[in-house]
């Protein structure tokens, strides 16, 4: 039944995910089944898909205390609202789920989330999302599926 919540939670995460990136314009041709104003709320990929992907690691059975997750949430926001541009001079996708998967590294220290597991998430998520948006031109597609692979894989914490 966790593996389907997993399912779910990954599918939110990626509307998300778009919502976040997307003008509104186009959230009202991708997403007309959304209302309005859940479509104005600012911050949609930075706090509601953050919340989504920690959220689908605390189903998992991941524990850390209270604090932990806080720490853990401010670095998948600073990971999410950055592409490292300022960094490569381009938008580099590999570094964005790299990152995105290191943030999860308070985790590891103070919670239960094994060391294996960790280093495993970051390195496929980094060469998952850049595969992905190197290979998928289109925008939609493109955040639709980073969405995806951020909360998807944490099914992999239990694999390890």
């Amino acid at each position: 039944m966790n593996f389907i919540y997993q399912i779910l939670l990954s599918v939110v995460s990626a509307i998300l995910y778009r919502l976040g990136g997307s003008s509104k314009t186009d959230q009202d041709k991708e997403f007309p089944f959304i209302p309005r104003w859940f479509k104005n709320i600012p911050k949609k990929r930075d706090v509601m898909s953050n919340l989504v992907c920690l959220y689908s690691l605390f189903l998992l059975g991941i524990n850390a205390p209270f604090w932990v997750w806080f720490i853990s949430f401010g670095l998948l926001w600073a990971s999410l609202s950055s592409y490292f541009d300022w960094m490569f001079g381009y938008d580099n996708h590999y570094m964005h789920g790299f990152m995105c998967g290191f943030s999860l590294l308070p985790l590891v220290i103070f919670g239960n989330l094994v060391l294996s597991a960790f280093i495993i998430k970051s390195i496929l998520l980094a060469i998952g999302m850049g595969l992905w948006s190197k290979y998928n031109g289109n925008a939609t597609k493109e955040e639709l599926g980073r969405g995806f692979l951020l909360t998807i894989s944490n099914v992999l914490v239990k694999l390890f």
